[in-house]
């Protein structure tokens, strides 16, 4: 059994090989629209399966597809991947001292169904300082990143005052919830490795 991880992302696929999965990558450019009158949880589940259906007819028999995609909501905004540093450095602004929260939408599927959930997270800011947002988009340019930061980055480690739920998420992949769900569904969690 192999995992095609429907994304560029090193941090999604070191968490699936965390748990010991047979992991490929097979990157999908899927332009990163939200459509009106959907709530963020069914636009974060949206992007993932049109992430999904883009890999779906490349599938072999022995593999499945997973997909994911994370969206940071503050004051009932979405804030996405900024589109450039300007745009980075707005939602690091916005969201400096505030509470936001985290939806990332997880598709899984083969070639005869599909299945999509969402994890969300609460995450409040430490007020950041100008100096803090102005190295971090200098040293780690977030433009892959939903809400312009990544948990793991400079800007979570000293930024990040607290979380409600699953800090997985935060990174970009509900591992805990992704287990609970993939082994309802599959029966087992672990796959013997391809030798």
């Amino acid at each position: 059994m192999k995992v095609i991880l429907v994304s560029a992302s090193p941090r999604r696929r070191a968490l699936l090989e965390l748990l010991g999965w047979n992991v490929e990558l097979r990157p999908a450019a899927v332009e990163e629209t939200f459509v009106e009158g959907l709530s963020p949880p069914q636009q974060a589940m949206l992007l993932a399966l049109r992430k999904l259906s883009t890999v779906i007819p490349t599938l072999r028999e022995e593999e499945i597809a997973l997909a994911a995609d994370t969206i940071v909501v503050q004051a009932g905004q979405i804030f996405g991947k900024p589109r450039n540093l300007t745009e980075a450095r707005s939602f690091l602004r916005r969201l400096s001292g505030e509470w936001h929260t985290v939806y990332t939408g997880v598709a899984i599927g083969d070639s005869r169904r599909a299945w999509s959930f969402y994890e969300e997270t609460a995450v409040r800011f430490h007020p950041l300082p100008e100096e803090v947002i102005e190295v971090y988009l200098e040293k780690s340019p977030p433009l892959d990143k939903a809400g312009a930061y990544g948990a793991q980055d400079l800007i979570g480690l000293i930024g990040i005052a607290e979380i409600r739920g699953d800090f997985y998420n935060v990174m970009g992949l509900p591992v805990q919830k992704l287990a609970r769900f993939w082994y309802q569904i599959f029966g087992s969690l672990f796959f013997p490795r391809d030798k």
